[in-house]
């Protein structure tokens, strides 16, 4: 009894995946009037886009730099736990710049 119930659900699963395969997203992207020509208000956006990336560059730069001057002050006052936050930052950096990016690529 599940064979035939296999066997009437087999054509159907290979024609819904030939149907994903063969491309109804662009067709239904073409009928919803996607033309492929980017609209009249285009470069607004993306300049705002670009304004928002260099701000935000901008102020991970600043904080960085404002917590190492902090830990650079700690060290030069002679505490103990400054080297730990110092190794913390780095290894906070390093996960960021180096570990992330790999484990999407």
């Amino acid at each position: 009894m599940s064979l035939s119930r296999v066997g009437r659900a087999l054509p159907r699963a290979v024609a819904v995946c030939l149907a994903c395969w063969s491309g109804f997203e662009p067709a239904a992207l073409k009928a919803a009037g996607l033309t492929g020509i980017a609209p009249s208000g285009a470069a607004v956006i993306k300049q705002l886009i670009a304004t928002l990336t260099s701000n935000w560059e901008w102020l991970i730069g600043t904080g960085l730099g404002l917590v190492l001057m902090l830990i650079a002050g700690l060290m030069m006052f002679g505490s103990q736990r400054a080297p730990d936050h110092l190794f913390r930052v780095i290894a906070a950096i390093m996960l960021i710049l180096i570990v992330i990016p790999a484990v999407l690529a």
